[in-house]
């Protein structure tokens, strides 16, 4: 069985590279949220920030290639 933190990391992670690809908003903002989780709940503070800067990266380079190639 696989723990509820190492969950919301390779779920966090999937949201941050389908915000580089499909759906920037939602996934984006799902990625921020887990980031927030780890970093509050689980006290897991650098996962947590990393996956937020991660995930606003990842939100605006997506919107970004959406923009011009798309």
């Amino acid at each position: 069985m696989v723990n509820s933190k190492l969950l919301l990391l390779i779920l966090g992670w999937v949201n941050v590279v389908a915000a580089l690809l499909l759906f920037q908003a939602f996934s984006g903002l799902m990625a921020i949220c887990m980031g927030i989780v780890l970093k509050k709940d689980y006290q897991a503070p650098t996962h947590g920030l990393v996956l937020i800067v991660i995930g606003i990266l990842s939100t605006v380079i997506g919107w970004l290639l959406n923009h011009f190639y798309m």
